[in-house]
């Protein structure tokens, strides 16, 4: 929008109230406040471009491909990254979205982590856990975390907000995904995606065909994977 008339963006609700993320900060595009003359996108919690519908039970997708967005970081984010350039970050954690649709198992984490194929980092979830063998980073917010990454050799994690976050600084990343959704969805042609499944779910809680498509991801496959996005 903003590249065809040059006029910057207010992201809006189904109430057509702002909607604004820090993530934002110093993006001239998108707008903090309202004002007159600005461009309007509606885009919300629930009201994706990605989401035909919506049950108690179930997601129901369309066809979508995002593009990778941009980030701005403040010369003190980027001197907080800076000690961890060339690190490869890992996030095992998942947010908290009411089931476990789209986590790998635990010790599979580990067992990654134990190959030793490149120094890692973690920036956990508020409440999320560590992996041993990898620096611990506390971040003082989730642009942190991003401008660590920014940094990074590469990411490895599932599709979520990070794996966003890598398209947007162009670092190459390794998605693990169920059957919850598919990466033509929401993925990017530039990762690495490992899938064991056939359709999409959408299910909004702890769904077996889900939990056996994570389970069918070896850790074999993602070490070699992740090996060959740092050749």
């Amino acid at each position: 929008m903003y590249a065809k008339r040059a006029i910057p963006v207010a992201v809006v609700n189904h109430i057509n109230r702002i909607q604004w993320n820090d993530i934002f900060l110093g993006n001239p595009k998108i707008l903090k406040h309202d004002r007159h003359g600005a461009q309007r996108l509606f885009n919300s919690s629930g009201h994706r471009p990605y989401i035909e519908s919506k049950t108690n039970t179930r997601w129901t997708w369309k066809p979508f491909r995002p593009e990778p967005g941009e980030l701005f970081f403040t010369p003190a984010e980027l001197a907080f990254a800076e000690p961890y350039r060339g690190k490869v970050m890992i996030e095992p954690n998942g947010k908290n979205i009411g089931h476990n649709n789209k986590r790998w198992p635990w010790e599979r984490w580990q067992k990654l982590v134990d190959r030793n194929v490149a120094p890692m980092v973690q920036c956990a979830n508020v409440g999320g856990a560590y992996l041993s063998g990898v620096k611990n980073i506390t971040t003082p917010s989730f642009r942190h975390a991003a401008a660590v990454l920014s940094v990074s050799r590469a990411f490895i994690g599932s599709e979520g907000g990070l794996m966003h976050c890598a398209a947007a600084v162009g670092v190459p990343a390794v998605i693990l995904w169920s059957e919850f959704i598919d990466p033509s969805i929401t993925g990017y042609a530039m990762h690495k995606n490992i899938r064991h499944a056939n359709g999409t779910c959408g299910m909004r809680v702890d769904c077996p065909t889900c939990r056996a498509s994570m389970e069918a991801i070896s850790v074999t496959e993602v070490a070699d994977a992740l090996a060959d996005v740092l050749r």
